[in-house]
């Protein structure tokens, strides 16, 4: 297999890692983001007992052939992530997921985190470092929930009924 084939493979072994991972909840709707926002994913939340709404988060993806640390690994992502903030503010919070092939394992870092202040209000937290952890489906299950209540928060603050 030529170089080229080996990153190829690496690079669609990730995504599909990355889809096997998400679509564990049915809660969660993944789609192909445009290439021109600089991510792989949008993941939509759904509420089965709710008025549908956008609750999105950016997913972009990276691959690496072996094992590494978590504290290896941030070091290894910290161009990918000054890269992924220079294309611009993004306006919902933002993951990163990277997958080792040689043992499968997925590891998380935020981007734009998702906070609330002390007052309750909803903020993005940019991440030039990256801070990786294990990804498994408790990890995932955070990331979520950690999301949904950013989107609660931002709602609140942002509709009016007239």
């Amino acid at each position: 297999m030529s170089e080229n084939e080996q990153e190829w493979f690496i690079v669609e072994r990730g995504r599909a890692l990355a889809r096997m991972h998400l679509t564990r909840r049915d809660d969660l709707i993944v789609t192909e983001a445009g290439k021109d926002v600089g991510l792989d994913y949008l993941v939509y939340i759904t509420k089965a007992d709710e008025k549908p709404s956008v609750r999105q988060f950016g997913l972009a993806l990276r691959s690496t052939r072996n094992a590494v640390t978590e504290e290896k690994l941030s070091k290894v992502l910290r161009p990918t992530m000054q890269a992924l903030l220079r294309v611009g503010d993004f306006p919902y919070p933002v993951c990163l997921f990277s997958f080792t092939m040689e043992d499968n394992q997925g590891y998380s870092t935020w981007i734009a985190e998702p906070v609330l202040t002390e007052d309750g209000k909803p903020r993005l937290r940019m991440h030039s470092a990256a801070s990786c952890t294990k990804l498994d489906r408790a990890a995932l299950d955070r990331i979520v929930n950690q999301v949904d209540a950013w989107y609660d928060a931002f709602f609140s603050s942002i509709v009016i009924s007239a």
